[in-house]
């Protein structure tokens, strides 16, 4: 018997966004229950290529927002080809650009959207998202399902105007055997951070929290596109809070995050928005408390096996991360372990897989 097709239409399948980098998860994990077909709008980068190599077929159509209607068309005719019984989009104009182009099909497919996107603050996104926004909330009674990755996120689109009787909160999932907890812990405290040079990330709260505690004994280590002295943002924050390169390490991007979770005791997170912070549950894979600002799901995520305080608080974060360096070694090591079974439990790639294959089977 021949397995069921699952046709993904995405935005864009090459940056590493949380979106791309959760279909890649999926498609590895249900390549025995599916044959999956990947269609990016835009195009399709070698970063992927082993998740296009698990694909029946995959087509990028070149999308740049000017052959908007040759791109629908394209989209259409590719849809009455493969004549999948479900789509599953990514992103809001995939999901958008997808529910137009079944208009009238005589075949038409089950379409489920999928919404990777925090809306804390409307008025502040790109042009081109405001248009897939007004457009989406047009539509969003259409689709027969809505995914969303966070709980947060569907309370704010709900708010905004989405309807649909069908919506689900699917987290996003780690593959549990590439984190493994270090059950190390250093002396002195190592306090990471993960995230690229962006404003939503917090990066002026992050040094002025390092700027509180660089009496004490901590060290920082910094990952992320933009974390480099090279970056003239941050060699200024670096300066204006007289930091040492000793206890600040600026490590710029990294390729093997899980090694930089394993020499870390804490991760902390300083952003001021969020939609579902895969950080925090990679790190929670690795045995790590949390210390976060209260954004998107940080607080469902963590719960209290860590800390979770107001954004844009540096005050709060610096008093949070001194009093996890200030815990015994037996509660450090009880955290380890706590965090690591809250992700198996709830975070998994596997539990993930089979929340989406339920809502799929739903629709056939």
């Amino acid at each position: 018997m021949s397995k069921p097709l699952m046709v993904h239409v995405i935005t864009n399948f090459a940056g590493v966004g949380g979106a791309e980098m959760m279909l890649a998860r999926l498609i590895q994990q249900t390549e025995h229950d599916y044959q999956h077909v990947i269609i990016s709008l835009m195009k399709t980068s070698t970063v992927y290529q082993t998740t296009l190599d698990r694909c029946q077929a995959h087509y990028a159509l070149g999308w740049n927002g000017l052959n908007t209607l040759g791109t629908v068309n394209k989209l259409r005719g590719l849809l009455k080809e493969l004549q999948p019984k479900t789509v599953q989009c990514w992103m809001y104009h995939a999901n958008a650009l997808t529910s137009l182009s079944v208009i009238g099909l005589a075949q038409k497919p089950h379409v489920v959207w999928g919404i990777h996107h925090s809306l804390a603050s409307p008025k502040d996104e790109s042009i081109s998202t405001k248009i897939a926004l007004g457009l989406s909330k047009f539509l969003s009674k259409q689709p027969s399902a809505i995914v969303y990755c966070a709980n947060s996120s569907k309370q704010q689109h709900t708010a905004f105007g989405f309807q649909n009787i069908h919506q689900h909160v699917i987290a996003n999932g780690v593959f549990l055997d590439k984190f493994q907890p270090n059950t190390q812990l250093n002396e002195p405290t190592v306090i990471g951070f993960a995230g690229r040079y962006h404003s939503a990330k917090g990066y002026p709260y992050l040094f002025e929290t390092m700027g509180l505690l660089k009496d004490q004994n901590i060290i920082f280590k910094i990952a992320g596109a933009g974390a480099s002295l090279e970056n003239a943002d941050v060699k200024a924050l670096f300066e204006q809070y007289q930091l040492d390169s000793n206890k600040v390490q600026l490590l710029d991007q990294i390729s093997d995050m899980p090694a930089f979770y394993q020499s870390i005791d804490a991760f902390l997170m300083t952003s001021i928005t969020e939609g579902f912070p895969n950080v925090l549950v990679e790190a929670m894979a690795s045995g790590l408390p949390c210390i976060s600002t209260d954004v998107g799901d940080a607080k469902y995520i963590v719960q209290d096996l860590g800390s979770i305080v107001p954004p844009r608080n540096a005050q709060a974060l610096a008093d949070a991360i001194l009093a996890y360096a200030e815990t015994s070694e037996v509660e450090k090591q009880a955290l380890k372990q706590a965090t690591r079974e809250r992700v198996e439990q709830n975070f998994s790639i596997a539990t993930v897989s089979r929340q989406y294959m339920q809502v799929w089977s739903q629709q056939a």
